[in-house]
């Protein structure tokens, strides 16, 4: 296994994608970058680093995407930023998901994670900052997750970062979780996408 004198350089700084082929993390190639991939990886990462209550199998990241989207549509955003929000997190398809408390005592993972993602919207046209509501719905989407699968106390929630913000919001949107497996979380994804990209269409045409 990697050692911390491990170093990896030029063509070495790559990894082996489900579908065949490499990513690389210095290349700007658009072909490295599929939507397939994407879904697959992203159904197959648990949210919470995996700390999901009793008789949970998997929350996925592919299934939190999708939530955001959905509750992008609630809160009345254009499509075009309900597609931010089912690809907000794509970036973690090659990076990985990491406990967000943590994320800033790791080197340089957030310039790392920014250029993945840099490449992701360069190949999906998305804007190169997303728009404020996307994080809104991150945040009321963690909270509805939390609820459901990791932690049931509301008192308890209440003590965790953005719960004065946006903690009680969240409880205004009837959205539940399904936890998904993953063949269905990236099937459920892939549909998710196909929706967006029809809605859209539809607004082009006008």
């Amino acid at each position: 296994m990697p050692s911390e004198t491990d170093v990896f350089q030029g063509d070495q700084c790559r990894i082996r994608v489900c579908t065949g082929g490499y990513f690389h993390m210095h290349s700007d190639d658009p072909n490295e970058i599929s939507l397939n991939a994407i879904s697959s990886a992203l159904s197959r990462l648990c949210r919470f680093t995996g700390h999901l209550m009793d008789g949970i199998e998997i929350y996925s990241v592919a299934e939190h995407s999708v939530l955001v989207s959905y509750l992008l549509e609630k809160m009345g955003a254009p499509a075009e930023v309900i597609f931010q929000g089912l690809m907000h997190d794509a970036s973690e398809a090659y990076v990985a998901d990491i406990a967000a408390p943590f994320k800033g005592e790791i080197g340089n993972y957030y310039a790392v994670e920014a250029k993945v993602m840099a490449r992701i919207k360069d190949r999906y046209l998305l804007n190169d900052k997303f728009d404020y509501r996307v994080k809104l719905a991150d945040w009321y989407a963690l909270f509805i997750e939390a609820r459901n699968i990791v932690c049931p106390n509301e008192e308890e929630l209440a003590t965790w970062q953005g719960y004065a913000e946006h903690g009680e919001k969240s409880q205004e949107f009837q959205f539940g979780v399904q936890c998904w497996l993953p063949s269905e979380a990236k099937r459920q994804f892939l549909i998710r996408y196909a929706q967006v990209q029809d809605m859209m269409l539809e607004v082009d045409d006008r």
